[in-house]
């Protein structure tokens, strides 16, 4: 009886599986056209929202007008290192605090991720080889992703492959604006100028986090913001990453968090709850009305 329950799960499964590849609609099999070592395709399987294409894609950082990023190759830092970059005596390593990747390209368990250091990679100026194992966010893309429609959040990324955890898996580009706000000295945007990871939503427990790595140049103002795993990921699950407290302490004035934690902090309720309890008590309750039942009323005139 049981085994005969199992093989009708199964099949349910297989069923449910079938009917949801044949709901999604492919809407591009490429959005990078291209760019990109892998291409990166897009489906919907939701409602009827196109592909979207109000940006332009793009596999590297822009700017809107000059800038002044010391992108000098006798300003960098280099290594002198003939073989392994892994050991001490490699330049880059020591500006990173050690060389942080292992021989598969991913970041060493010990790495911190509350609190990563900057990863300074080998760069054009060193005597390594180009394929060094401290060159990993500069080979850009190589792990399978797809742009997917969602039921609550709009447009999603989610993986095509299992990524271990430790993985590289985008960064973040945008384009660079002096011409934001007065107080920032620079505003850095992915509206109209971005890649993949533009589409990246919020998670309350997210399997990306954040780190600054420099490839190119090493001017600290413009670090790339490259993704790597927190954890191991299906192939299948959405990815995202913290927004942060400033977004939300921002954002949640226009709508709620919708990742569907259980440990979600910026849902609508998660909000309402916290707004409670930050609300002074003599605000929360309107003080009592003067009991007027029994008050003394003009006598009717008989």
């Amino acid at each position: 009886a049981w085994g005969a329950l199992q093989a009708n799960r199964k099949e349910r499964d297989a069923k449910n599986i079938r009917l949801s590849q044949a709901e999604e609609k492919a809407l591009h099999s490429d959005i990078a056209l291209g760019q990109e070592r892998v291409p990166i395709p897009c489906v919907n399987a939701v409602d009827s929202e196109p592909y979207p294409d109000g940006y332009k894609y793009i596999p590297e950082n822009c700017v809107t007008s000059p800038m002044n990023i010391d992108r000098n190759i006798t300003h960098l830092q280099y290594c002198i290192c003939k073989e392994d970059c892994s050991a001490s005596i490699c330049m880059c390593g020591q500006l990173s605090l050690r060389c942080w990747y292992d021989k598969s390209g991913r970041l060493l368990p010990e790495f911190c991720r509350e609190e990563p250091p900057l990863i300074f990679e080998c760069n054009h100026a060193c005597s390594c080889w180009r394929t060094c194992k401290n060159r990993v966010v500069q080979n850009g893309l190589r792990t399978r992703l797809q742009l997917f429609r969602t039921s609550k959040k709009g447009w999603g990324v989610q993986a095509l492959q299992d990524i271990p955890q430790g993985t590289f898996v985008s960064f973040h580009l945008f384009y660079y604006s002096p011409f934001c706000k007065p107080q920032d000295l620079y505003c850095i945007d992915a509206r109209f100028y971005g890649n993949i990871s533009r589409f990246l939503n919020h998670m309350c427990e997210p399997n990306l986090f954040a780190c600054r790595v420099f490839t190119k140049h090493q001017d600290l103002r413009f670090p790339h913001i490259a993704f790597f795993a927190s954890e191991n990921i299906k192939a299948g699950e959405e990815l995202g990453f913290n927004y942060g407290d400033h977004f939300w302490e921002v954002k949640s004035k226009v709508f709620s968090c919708e990742c569907g934690s259980s440990k979600c902090r910026y849902s609508s309720a998660a909000m309402a709850s916290l707004q409670a309890d930050s609300t002074p008590e003599d605000q929360q309750q309107p003080s009592a009305s003067p009991d007027t039942s029994s008050s003394n009323s003009p006598s009717s005139p008989s």
